[in-house]
């Protein structure tokens, strides 16, 4: 945990690296149109919730086997949705979401951030996979990243963009 609290910075930055890249994949491609859906949201004020939720209906991801492969699926008919409890204690919160096997999984995460601007949550310990989640408190706007090291030996990078909304 303190490493995490340590090397939060990098982090972040290891994240604008990857949205970066993302935005000039599409666009070195030339299909910036064929790949970009939009999404109506209203701006939803979460800074004093002591709950929050949050929905993402559309995932971007990339892998590594011997090339790089990024993914982009068909919108999702099963949207993910976190929510964020706990989130006014001082270090660790709590994330629940449905799993794959469509049961409410409840996890620790690590607060990093909580200041006038965002929160930002980190779960998992970096071993494995590592998985930032920041709120954007007077827009309700959360971005997802989550890297994964599969059999520890093929990288891959899931993010999404989505809504949330407080109580």
């Amino acid at each position: 945990m303190k490493i995490i609290k340590k090397n939060w910075l990098n982090i972040v930055f290891v994240l604008i690296i990857l949205s970066l890249c993302t935005y000039i994949f599409i666009d070195m491609n030339g299909n910036a149109g064929e790949y970009k859906r939009s999404m109506s949201v209203l701006s939803n004020d979460v800074s004093i919730a002591t709950q929050i939720t949050c929905t993402f209906p559309q995932t971007i991801s990339a892998i590594y086997m011997n090339t790089i492969t990024h993914i982009l699926p068909n919108p999702e008919i099963n949207p993910m949705i976190f929510t964020f409890s706990k989130i006014k204690e001082p270090e660790l919160a709590q994330l629940s979401y449905i799993d794959s096997t469509r049961s409410i999984s409840t996890v620790p995460i690590v607060k990093l951030r909580d200041d006038n601007e965002k929160f930002i949550f980190i779960e998992g310990g970096g071993e494995d996979y590592l998985t930032v989640h920041t709120i954007y408190k007077k827009t309700g706007i959360a971005t997802y990243a989550k890297n994964i090291n599969l059999a520890g030996i093929i990288p891959s990078t899931t993010s999404a963009m989505g809504s949330c909304v407080g109580y």
